[in-house]
């Protein structure tokens, strides 16, 4: 079976609100802007939406401080995970937007924010943010989701006691799944230094359950109540439907997320628990032309936003998640990446132009192109 290991360095353990990283990107928009700059920016702007923070659900993580030490460090800190989860490309302390991260932009830019409190994702960003953070991070978070469907009474203190033994579960399951070398040498090496270096487990996980429980409670996939003296952590409805769609590792019941899922899929999957509608229509079920309507409207939007040179090209990963969710939230319309780039294979006439896909392996050499007629 063709796996992948799926998991970010360790973050700092209070990155937990994720709209900071929905606002670094506005705030990288226009140009690239140096650390020291970009922190000082994002600081200011959560100290002015300090209100907003102490009102939203879960009010910690804030990437500002009083204390003149930290007073850029917290904003820093969602700096460095914004990289790690492909949204910025850091070259000598200098940030610039990625392809992925153009995305999540342009979705946040196509429709005005709607929500009450600024630290409420919309449904096009939850829906982003569930699809990258299962591209970077699965083995990790989908190690805390399984300790939330499997122990009693899920509190901070029972997931760290539990972690190590696991995701050592996980990390064997995967290696003996594999069937590529390397990837086997990567998840058996990491079982070493799980075994090895971590001389207080416990400690480990104290850096890295806290802020996937933020996130999943961002999401809306988790919720909390306090019992005594903790807080007591379940899946939601929409939470546990969602895991219930992820694959299964062979002769486990251990749930993993393979590149073929993503791409036949998470969209069709996730859309409906997401966006709870009776109306959704399936790519598969209508005919050709309502597929020529809906993109006729969105894919010449998508060469405005992702075109960067004279040629007329985007890169098929940024369109390709563009397209889906776009169809999803705005026309109700359910598609997968593989049904897309299908019906691409032949070139469609949009409008005054002619547009198909190029594919290929290797994901920076693959592309929407267009011609004019």
């Amino acid at each position: 079976m063709k796996i992948s290991y799926r998991a970010i360095k360790v973050p700092n353990s209070l990155v937990r609100r994720l709209r900071y990283l929905s606002q670094i990107l506005r705030l990288v928009e226009t140009r690239p802007l140096h650390k020291d700059i970009l922190a000082v920016k994002l600081r200011d702007w959560s100290n002015i939406h300090a209100e907003c923070l102490k009102d939203y659900r879960y009010n910690t993580g804030a990437a500002h401080s009083s204390q003149k030490t930290r007073m850029t460090s917290s904003a820093t800190n969602y700096l460095d995970l914004a990289v790690k989860f492909g949204l910025l490309s850091k070259i000598s302390n200098v940030y610039q937007l990625t392809r992925t991260g153009r995305v999540l932009l342009s979705l946040l830019n196509d429709k005005p924010d709607k929500e009450l409190n600024s630290f409420c994702l919309d449904q096009d960003e939850r829906i982003f943010y569930i699809y990258q953070i299962l591209q970077q991070d699965a083995d990790i978070l989908l190690t805390v989701v399984n300790m939330l469907q499997s122990l009693k009474k899920p509190s901070l203190k029972n997931l760290q006691k539990k972690f190590q033994q696991t995701f050592l579960n996980r990390l064997k399951a995967k290696t003996s799944t594999s069937s590529q070398e390397y990837i086997r040498n990567q998840l058996h090496d990491r079982q070493i230094e799980v075994t090895t270096e971590w001389k207080k487990p416990e400690n480990y996980a104290a850096y890295i359950i806290p802020p996937r429980l933020h996130w999943l409670l961002d999401l809306g996939l988790l919720d909390s109540r306090k019992e005594k003296n903790s807080f007591i952590y379940e899946l939601t409805g929409v939470g546990q439907k969602l895991i219930e769609t992820f694959p299964k590792l062979k002769d486990s019941n251990i749930p993993d997320v393979p590149d073929s899922w993503f791409n036949t899929d998470f969209f069709t999957e996730v859309g409906p628990l997401i966006i709870p509608d009776s109306d959704f229509r399936r790519w598969q079920d209508i005919d050709d032309k309502v597929r020529q309507e809906a993109c006729e409207k969105y894919v010449p939007a998508a060469f405005d936003k992702f075109r960067r040179s004279s040629v007329p090209k985007i890169s098929l990963t940024q369109g390709t998640i563009y397209l889906c969710i776009s169809f999803m939230t705005e026309l109700h319309l359910l598609i997968n990446v593989q049904e897309l780039i299908q019906w691409f294979q032949k070139p469609r006439k949009l409008g005054n132009y002619r547009y198909e896909v190029r594919t290929s392996a290797r994901e920076n050499e693959a592309y929407f192109v267009r011609v004019h007629v």
